[in-house]
This record gives C-alpha cells, sequence and structure tokens, in this order.
C-alpha cells in the first residue's frame, strides 16, 4: 500500500491510469499544505499519499493515480507515447498529404522489418465444435 512516506521530494513517480497503467513519469519537486499535498514536475498537484488528485473533494474518485516508480516503467511510457504519435501520424495521412511516396516506402520497410523480426505465433488447435456445414 502506498502512504505519504513512500515518496520525497527528488524522487521519480510514476502516474498511473486506472485502466492502462502507467502513463507518465514524473519527479517529487516539492510538498505543500503542511507536507500533505505533493507538486510534481508537470505541475500537478496529489495528496501526499497519490491516491487522488488534490483538487478532488468528491466521495468516489476513479482517476489516475500516483505510485513509486518501478524498473519497467519509463519502457512501458516510451511504448505507449509512440504509438500514440504514430496513430496520430497516421490518422491525418491522406493521399493529399505533403509526405513522399519514398518517406512513406522507408516507415513502411521498417514497420515490415520489425514485423518480421516477431516471433511467429503458436497454431493453436480448435477445441470448440468441429462440425462442418453440409452444402
Amino acid at each position: 500500500m502506498t502512504t505519504a512516506a513512500s515518496f520525497a521530494v527528488g524522487a521519480r513517480v510514476t502516474i498511473h491510469n486506472s485502466q492502462s497503467g502507467p502513463q507518465s513519469i514524473a519527479v517529487v519537486e516539492r510538498f505543500t499544505q503542511d507536507k500533505r499535498c505533493m507538486v510534481l514536475s508537470d505541475g500537478t498537484e496529489w495528496r501526499a499519499d497519490g491516491r487522488r488528485q488534490w483538487g478532488f473533494r468528491g466521495s468516489y474518485y476513479k482517476g489516475p493515480v500516483v505510485l513509486p516508480f518501478e524498473p519497467g516503467d519509463d519502457a512501458y511510457v516510451g511504448k505507449r507515447r509512440s504509438i500514440g504519435a504514430l496513430r496520430k501520424f497516421t490518422d491525418g495521412l491522406t493521399m493529399e498529404s505533403a509526405i513522399s511516396a519514398e518517406a512513406l516506402r522507408r516507415i513502411l520497410d521498417v514497420v515490415e522489418q520489425e514485423m518480421a523480426a516477431l516471433p511467429k505465433p503458436t497454431t493453436v488447435e480448435s477445441h470448440g465444435n468441429t462440425d462442418q456445414a453440409e452444402d
């Protein structure tokens, strides 16, 4: 369980989304409000235990939380941001886009190389209904 003692000024922390895991990494800059409020390097303010944002006053909170940094969080956040940037790039891509066909081919070549380097999925036998429809 994360408590206020889990965080110190200068410590790296990870902001976790409630559904999809680590979303960003920040550093604890300072504590305010008699050490009840934690201010992060991205400017956000959190309760000192990291369980909810400082300004939240309701009875039920279903939002991001701050947790101590763990190995692998930076790789996860980097991959998440890369996927978001690629989705944003491809969403606006049309035949009228200014990017050249050669540049698109180079991007596609890199994607194909990376996909080819992935391990091949193993075939899984079907355990369901094997009856075939008759003509």
